[in-house]
């Protein structure tokens, strides 16, 4: 059992360190108020993804200890082991559409409430994503006025290049962390499109014309953050700064 603490207690820790407010970067310097609202944002849709992948590895995780004790020679290490494997697999299904999909069906009866309540989600995240893109579009603002400074500095002699790195590693941790945001998003882009099609053959025509309109939505603000990415890699790339 002590063994199989040690494969639960991780998961849960993570948890919990991602559920966190955040107020240090990846390098340990303190954030500014933007970029904490930029990852308080951000860090709802890698949390639920999360969610979902530990609760699928805690049902595989017990579907394979049951499965390991059955079996008669090394029981307890057999059971370790599936326990281990389950969860693996169970992380993969529970952060996946099958899961997404099985939930909805699960709690509503008719393909319609699946894809009310599938139209609501999105919807949810269309708003949220709203903020986000608010709270990326200053972060990158500031960002671009930070490496104008250090650029000055750097060209002045006011700094050394050693400095000037240790400085630009902010920058670097920002565009980082949208690079990992947006591939949470696109992912989650994807559920939503599989489900969708998944669900519309037994709903009206009408409703499967609001998912897909709140879809088309989703993608464009995806690309309008995919954007503004892309414009402080731009400038960064040009930085005297390697």
């Amino acid at each position: 059992m002590k063994k199989l603490a040690r494969i639960v207690v991780p998961l849960v820790t993570v948890s919990l360190l991602l559920s966190a407010c955040q107020t240090m970067g990846a390098d340990g310097r303190p954030l500014t108020p933007a970029e904490q609202r930029m990852r308080e944002q951000a860090d709802t849709y890698n949390q639920t993804i999360f969610e979902g992948a530990l609760t699928g590895c805690g049902a595989g995780l017990l579907a394979g200890m049951l499965l390991g004790a059955t079996t008669k020679k090394n029981k307890g290490q057999n059971v370790l082991a599936g326990a281990a494997i389950g969860c693996v697999a169970g992380a993969a299904i529970g952060g996946g559409v099958g899961a997404y999909v099985a939930d909805k069906q699960e709690k509503y009866a008719t393909k319609e409430q699946q894809l009310d309540s599938m139209i609501a989600d999105v919807r949810v995240d269309n708003q949220r994503l709203a903020g986000l893109i608010t709270a990326t579009e200053q972060v990158i603002a500031d960002d671009k006025t930070r490496m104008d400074q250090i650029d000055h500095d750097l060209a002045a002699g006011k700094i050394t290049m050693e400095q000037a790195k240790q400085k630009m590693a902010a920058v670097d941790d920002n565009r980082a962390y949208l690079d990992n945001t947006l591939a949470e998003l696109n992912k989650r882009k994807d559920t939503y499109l599989a489900a969708a099609q998944e669900t519309a053959a037994g709903a009206s025509k009408t409703k499967a014309a609001a998912m897909n309109a709140e879809i088309a939505t989703l993608q464009k603000q995806i690309a309008q953050l995919e954007s503004d990415r892309d414009s402080l890699a731009k400038r960064r790339t040009v930085s005297r700064v390697g």
